[in-house]
């Protein structure tokens, strides 16, 4: 009994690492993908007014939504790792500064739904 127990807790830790594994070479695929796709690109002809903008918005909201999932402990994990990516290195200055499910982020309190 105590040995198929213990396959058993084997068995399902190995499923697990396999499931990071896939995913994690998915991203990696799909980050050398996009990279190279924009390499193709021929950026230095194209004018570059307006598109600082976006990418410095896309950076913003990353950091919002990861400091607000790990600051209420909320999410999936795809979203997180999805928000850190494209936060990052802002992502893990909140990684370290902010406590998960502490309901504080930077020293102001994140809002609450009240239960009426």
């Amino acid at each position: 009994m105590e040995e198929r127990m213990s396959n058993f807790f084997v068995r399902s830790r190995c499923d697990s690492l396999r499931r990071w594994a896939r995913l994690l070479s998915t991203l990696a695929v799909a980050v050398v993908s996009l990279a190279d796709a924009a390499k193709s690109m021929d950026l230095a002809s194209s004018s570059s007014t307006g598109t600082e903008g976006g990418v410095s918005a896309v950076w913003i909201f990353a950091n919002f939504s990861f400091t607000g999932m790990r600051a209420q402990a909320k999410g999936t994990t795809f979203w997180k790792v999805v928000s850190f990516i494209f936060g990052f290195p802002g992502t893990l200055l909140t990684l370290f500064l902010v406590d998960r499910g502490s309901e504080r982020a930077y020293g102001i309190d994140m809002p609450r739904k009240t239960n009426q």
